[in-house]
């Protein structure tokens, strides 16, 4: 993601050259870079003659591990392990295991229920907890997959594929009511499997009008995802079915990339195969410390 930043004249002086001929107070300018860059670190664990009552647990991991191997990969069919039938004591070291990742993701069901998803530490292992609508916990499950499906699912059968901007009520505008129109266009006839189409605010000529007008016949959807890693990317669903709203900011929270992106659920928030098969190896990892298999 790169900032745009407005170029200094550049004027060629004749001056001289060598020690002391150059100010030395001239301050050199430069973006600011995020303060941290996070990588992997395994959750510090318990020993194994620790956890040597949390037998389900283990079990359950090692159960998870399986299936992520026999997985084919399918986006819409892949592992998920329910844990509403372990203890406390056995949740709670699952919950070690996981730990806590870059990603989060929120979901509002069109029947009420709400979904708090949490990426754990192994990208592409999920923590889904599913609420009632009146905030019960009903389901903890967790799901090996790029995202959990609900996401986009979610946010699909909310929005809508009829799109007429309305009237700006004499605002006057630039560039929205053809942007607003090329997107009325997309969402009418995308398909799954079409190519991810892509409207970047931050390389158009837009408004604050043209802006405040887009936002206003946007609205709001029902699915977020919340990237808090090198930088931060903040993905939301809008009242409109396929289309997103992807934005990048800096260390500094300042808005370095807009977009709208029309398909299934954008690229960004997906986990990659690589990822995944990481996963595999971290959490047997994992696993042969709590079981004191490891090579040490």
């Amino acid at each position: 993601m790169n900032a745009h930043t407005q170029a200094r004249p550049f004027p060629i002086p004749v001056i001289g050259i060598g020690p002391g001929s150059q100010p030395e107070d001239e301050a050199l300018d430069y973006m600011p870079l995020p303060r941290d860059l996070d990588g992997f670190d395994m959750p510090m664990l318990p020993t194994a003659e620790e956890t040597r009552a949390q037998q389900d647990a283990k079990a359950l991991i090692a159960q998870l591990i399986q299936a992520m191997k026999d997985w084919d990969g399918n986006r819409d069919h892949y592992p998920q392990l329910t844990l509403n039938h372990l203890d406390a004591a056995n949740r709670t070291l699952i919950s070690q295991v996981l730990g806590e990742g870059e990603v989060s993701a929120r979901v509002r069901c069109l029947d009420g229920r709400e979904l708090l998803i949490q990426e754990s530490v192994f990208a592409g292992v999920w923590r889904v907890l599913e609420l009632a609508s009146d905030g019960t916990p009903l389901i903890d499950r967790i799901e090996a997959c790029p995202i959990p499906a609900a996401v986009w699912q979610q946010a699909r059968a909310f929005g809508s594929r009829d799109f007429s901007p309305f009237d700006p009520d004499g605002v006057p505008l630039m560039n929205a009511a053809p942007v607003l129109a090329e997107l009325a266009e997309r969402i009418r006839h995308y398909q799954d499997g079409d190519d991810d189409h892509v409207i970047n605010f931050s390389l158009l000529p837009m408004t604050p009008e043209d802006m405040a007008y887009i936002d206003a016949n946007l609205g709001g959807g029902n699915s977020g995802i919340f990237s808090r890693g090198y930088g931060k990317c903040r993905v939301m669903s809008t009242r409109f079915c396929n289309v997103w709203r992807v934005q990048y900011f800096n260390g500094m929270n300042t808005l370095l990339l807009d977009t709208l992106e029309v398909c299934r659920i954008p690229e960004v928030a997906l986990a990659a195969a690589d990822d995944l098969a990481d996963a595999i190896i971290r959490l047997q990892e994992a696993l042969d410390w709590l079981t004191g298999d490891d090579a040490a």
